[in-house]
């Protein structure tokens, strides 16, 4: 084969291979959002998790708000579903090499407790990670346990999961 030729078909592989590799790049995964009770309440708590605010950016997908019921002691979750940054085009502004954010906030009504953070999702060619900030009151853990961690990192092409698990009461 002349090498001009072989140029050819390298260069028209690479071409359709940019796609594939730009939807890899974007870091995503199945997000829990949960809160840890120290102690059982007194009566059960509902909790409203939002998912995505407005200082969101560079996200293909945000999740869906949810509520959960905590009636005893320790971790109680619910899933927002599937979060994943986006590293390409964004309504005309470019994510490529722009830092994501998405917020994931909770309120218990009736109480004074409420909370958010910023997760960060970035792709590192082997691993997608994840940091949070603030992070005061929230860390993010491969299961429902407290790992007192406030970054995760998963393999590439798979969707983790990830809990993001809040302690009331704890300054933001």
């Amino acid at each position: 084969m002349k090498l001009k030729t072989v140029r050819y078909a390298l260069s028209s592989a690479a071409i359709c291979l940019l796609p594939m590799l730009a939807q890899a790049a974007d870091a995503g995964a199945d997000v829990n959002a949960c809160v840890y009770l120290p102690t059982k309440p007194l009566q059960p708590l509902t909790v409203n998790f939002i998912a995505g605010g407005a200082t969101d950016h560079c996200m293909n997908h945000i999740g869906n708000n949810v509520s959960v019921v905590a009636s005893a002691q320790g971790i109680t979750c619910g899933s927002v579903g599937f979060v994943q940054e986006k590293n390409g085009d964004n309504h005309g502004k470019t994510c490529f090499g722009s830092k994501s954010n998405w917020v994931l906030s909770y309120t218990i009504p009736n109480t004074q407790y409420s909370g958010a953070t910023n997760a960060h999702f970035n792709y590192d060619f082997s691993h997608y990670h994840v940091d949070l900030s603030p992070a005061k009151s929230a860390q993010v853990c491969a299961n429902a346990t407290l790992c007192g961690s406030t970054s995760q990192k998963w393999d590439s092409g798979t969707k983790g999961p990830l809990y993001i698990i809040f302690s009331p009461g704890t300054a933001n």
